[in-house]
């Protein structure tokens, strides 16, 4: 009869991982880390642009609407650095505040250097352009005026300071009110 025996001798299965294992893993692990941390930093960033620019376009969607159903204007106001307030004229006399909004995540009424103005070229010459006009608001016919009543077009621009990334537009078509908003790409404005 012949007997086998199993060697018991392990060595070099129970050593672990090698210095240089660990050390592969662990750069693999800071790099993976440090890619994912600038991804979601810009996607976050990229989102608060575009949540604070849907505020804006909502509250003049308001406005508009406002304007039309209680046949009275309201205006518009931009304070900067960050306040956009619909305020109507009420019959005689007086006003009445019909919304407000506040940018949030840092996000300023702004403009970044080396961008182009909008496809639609309402003006870029500050941050919240309608042009030479004092006050804007709409119409009981939903038009967007000046002070003296004329249709203006104007462009809001939004960013957050030092972050191009998170640029963002928003233009009026006065004649009908139209709003369009935009997104900056790093290259040009996109619908």
């Amino acid at each position: 009869m012949v007997v086998c025996r199993r060697s018991t001798n392990r060595i070099g299965l129970d050593a672990g991982f090698s210095l240089l294992e660990l050390l592969l893993v662990s750069i693999l692990l800071t790099t993976m880390g440090a890619i994912t941390a600038g991804f979601f930093g810009q996607a976050r960033a990229s989102a608060a642009g575009n949540a604070n620019i849907r505020k804006v376009e909502s509250l003049l969607k308001l406005g508009r609407e406002t304007a039309i159903n209680e046949r009275r204007a309201i205006v518009v106001t931009f304070t900067p650095p960050n306040r956009v307030r619909l305020t109507r004229l009420n019959i005689p006399i007086g006003t009445t505040l019909v919304g407000e909004t506040f940018l949030e995540n840092n996000m300023t009424f702004m403009l970044f250097g080396g961008q182009p103005d909008t496809p639609e070229s309402f003006g870029r010459t500050t941050a919240v352009d309608f042009g030479a006009a004092t006050q804007i608001m709409f119409t009981a016919e939903g038009t967007l005026t000046d002070q003296t009543g004329n249709p203006i077009n104007g462009t809001v621009f939004i960013g957050q300071t030092g972050v191009p990334m998170t640029a963002r537009a928003l233009t009026v078509f006065g004649p009908t009110s139209t709003l369009r908003s935009y997104k900056w790409n790093g290259s040009s404005w996109r619908h």
